[in-house]
């Protein structure tokens, strides 16, 4: 089994999904106690609808247990009110796909920006990359994300972007060193400056592309792995237990996946090294009003080829 008016989503999302994997590591190897609270917000987490079964693109299965290197699709979702009304789908305006590999210790994490144009799984239309979740979930954008970068996606993660400001606050802010110097939605950001951050600070920082000296879509996509590395630092702290119970809470009401809590220790366990060294890949390109009349990014030739390889040779596959 393989898998009209524009509103813009937050696309901090990316923050927050890229920090999901490292997150539930860390998570499965905290003590009993907050092991059996894990479990019952894991099950919550759990998504068996949408079930992965191996990649097409695979000639074994993968194995968690086997430390064979794997790879996952984060999408961050826009879950709103408006659109569940008018029977509209989710649309995954924020895609990531990270690779770790336990023998190498190494990962690698690219954005996919929304308006990618790629040809849609199981439709045969060519479209915006971000259309695929809404036609057919996780299962219809996962083999989209695969047909575009050539690669197996063993496993997703998706998080609705209502939860990303929450679990900032939850984990007590972050701290994040600014590479630019730009203004975004009433706040100052001065390159080289560590601000203390709370969830509005760090949807800001994290949003901005457009203001002068924000660096565009590579800068934007550069700030927000930045801030899902800070979140990562906060979750791994021995001061963010005394908010678990509020950060299960953030999970388990926004974030839904394909990895079931039964392997979260083995991830833990044999993935740990590759998920605190991911290496940040940027696709590059243009942005270009076509003959339908829409805007898309187009990946160059070259970024693109070089992520696709950098990709596969971390999964072993070239």
């Amino acid at each position: 089994m393989k898998r009209t008016e524009k509103r813009r989503m937050h696309p901090v999302l990316k923050v927050l999904i890229a920090v999901i994997l490292i997150s539930v590591i860390v998570f499965a190897g905290i003590a009993a106690y907050v092991y059996f609270q894990l479990k019952g917000a894991a099950n919550q987490v759990f998504d068996d609808e949408f079930s992965s079964s191996t990649s097409e693109l695979r000639e074994t299965e993968v194995s968690f247990r086997n430390q064979d290197p794997i790879s996952v699709a984060l999408f961050g979702t826009d879950d709103d009110e408006q659109r569940n009304e008018s029977g509209m789908g989710q649309r995954s305006d924020t895609i990531m796909v990270v690779t770790l590999n336990p023998n190498t210790d190494e990962g690698k994490i690219v954005s996919i920006p929304r308006d990618t144009q790629t040809e849609i799984a199981g439709r045969g239309t060519v479209e915006k990359i971000n259309h695929a979740y809404a036609y057919g979930g996780p299962e219809m954008a996962v083999d989209t994300v695969e047909n575009f970068l050539d690669m197996p996606i063993d496993h997703f993660v998706s998080i609705n972007m209502d939860g990303f400001t929450t679990i900032i606050d939850a984990i007590g802010g972050v701290t994040v060193t600014s590479q630019d110097t730009f203004q975004q939605s009433g706040y100052q950001f001065t390159a080289g400056e560590t601000y203390e951050m709370d969830g509005d600070m760090a949807l800001a920082f994290s949003r901005s592309r457009k203001s002068e000296g924000a660096g565009g879509d590579s800068g934007r996509q550069m700030r927000q792995q930045l801030i899902a590395q800070s979140i990562a630092q906060e979750i791994l702290s021995v001061q963010t237990i005394t908010n678990f119970n509020s950060i299960l809470d953030v999970l388990s009401n926004n974030v839904r996946t394909d990895v079931p809590f039964g392997e979260l220790n083995a991830l833990r366990s044999n993935y740990q090294e590759p998920a605190r060294n991911i290496e940040r890949l940027t696709l590059e390109g243009t942005d270009q009003r076509l003959d339908d009349g829409l805007w898309y990014f187009l990946p160059n030739d070259e970024s693109y080829n070089q992520v696709r390889n950098e990709m596969r040779q971390n999964l072993e596959l070239e």
